[in-house]
């Protein structure tokens, strides 16, 4: 049983040639290693594992193939089964969701009940629309964002649509707060890598 599940984000599981390997058990949540090794915090997993060659890694229309097979993996009911038995394993009180993650999330929740045990839900850069409904009985929920996060620009192309990682959700039932990006690397990964996201999250 952990106290944080974290739901990863877009194409953690391809390794991409020399620029960056697969992600391993923090899944891109590295600010929440030590979590992860002392059993306090649990990732899950729900990512297509594959090794891009080097040309497949440099080419935009691979990893266009890969966002939208992941896409299809959220919105599978199967997914959304697997999430409810590791869930119900876990009993968590909180729930924090990276990107594509949180659309996961917010798909699950139109179709399955989260435990009792969680008592939060925190949003990071979501690949979702800011129009999206969100609810959960009892459960407080936190949408962080940045508007200066070029990934999700490229996603509001894909979706002809402004997301809720860059402006915020309108929504009563949710809490927007705007965190920062400052990691120049990959911003859209800035947070889920911070210290300071990770006590954010730890806040209940």
């Amino acid at each position: 049983m952990s106290r944080i599940v974290l739901i990863h984000g877009f194409a953690t599981g391809i390794g991409y040639s020399i620029f960056r390997p697969a992600y391993g058990p923090d899944a891109g949540f590295s600010a929440f290693r030590d979590d992860i090794n002392s059993g306090k915090a649990k990732a899950f997993r729900w990512d297509i594992k594959e090794n891009a060659s080097f040309f497949q890694s440099l080419n935009p229309f691979y990893t266009l193939d890969v966002y939208h097979r992941e896409r299809a993996i959220a919105e599978d009911p199967e997914t959304y089964r697997r999430l409810a038995d590791f869930l119900e394993h876990e009993q968590p009180e909180v729930i924090a969701c990276h990107s594509m993650g949180c659309f996961l999330l917010s798909e699950y929740l139109k179709h399955e009940s989260l435990p009792s045990s969680v008592r939060r839900i925190v949003f990071n850069q979501a690949d979702l629309p800011r129009s999206t409904l969100l609810r959960a009985k009892n459960v407080v929920i936190t949408n962080t964002f940045c508007f200066w996060d070029v990934t999700l620009w490229c996603a509001v192309l894909l979706e002809r649509s402004l997301l809720a990682g860059l402006v915020g959700i309108r929504n009563p039932e949710v809490q927007n707060t705007f965190f920062p990006l400052l990691k120049p690397i990959n911003l859209h990964t800035a947070a889920i890598r911070s210290k300071h996201f990770r006590d954010f999250v730890w806040l209940f």
